[in-house]
């Protein structure tokens, strides 16, 4: 009984186990091109997903935030990472268009439905809008937010106060005497 079992088993596995060892992933058949791999926050640039041999294949391409805080694509709740799945066309080729909400570094690759890598990891570089518009403007908030100044002034005006009470009690006291 168990043999019969053992090999109802492998002729189950066996079609799906041939169907996958025709198609080698060592190569990615699929490459993501970007119009540039510096965007800008808030600005939707558009991607390419090219893959060989995959027409009106359904492919996921993860975006994934690899900076300091959390915050993909417009649609990230957990994690910092969105998904989106694409149907190739005919020629295996489509396009998307997405958005980034940090600025930072982010990662994009393609995947097959059963989480196979189909291409390399890309990596992009999201600007905050505006950065770099004045000399020394990187867009941090540092370099545009507001100045110390007027509390050093309060400060200075504290400080006044309280030396010219001090000397105006020590004068009244001498005189008392």
């Amino acid at each position: 009984m168990f043999s019969a079992i053992a090999i109802a088993a492998a002729a189950a596995l066996a079609p799906a186990g041939a169907a996958h060892a025709d198609t080698d992933y060592s190569e990615f058949p699929c490459v993501i091109t970007f119009e540039s791999q510096t965007v800008t926050v808030g600005e939707p640039f558009d991607l390419t997903v090219s893959c060989t041999d995959l027409a009106s294949t359904t492919v996921t391409v993860q975006t994934t935030f690899a900076g300091q805080a959390a915050g993909a694509g417009s649609d990230v709740d957990v994690a910092g990472t969105d998904s989106v799945e694409l149907v190739l066309d005919e020629d295996g080729t489509a396009t998307a268009s997405e958005t980034v909400s940090a600025p930072g570094d982010y990662t994009e690759q393609v995947f097959a439905a059963d989480g196979t890598p189909l291409s390399e990891t890309y990596t992009l570089t999201a600007v905050a809008a505006g950065a770099g518009d004045a000399p020394g403007d990187d867009g941090n908030l540092a370099a545009t937010g507001s100045t110390s100044l007027p509390y050093l002034a309060a400060a200075g005006a504290l400080l006044l106060v309280g030396v010219t009470t001090l000397v105006v009690t020590r004068v009244r006291a001498r005189r008392q005497h």
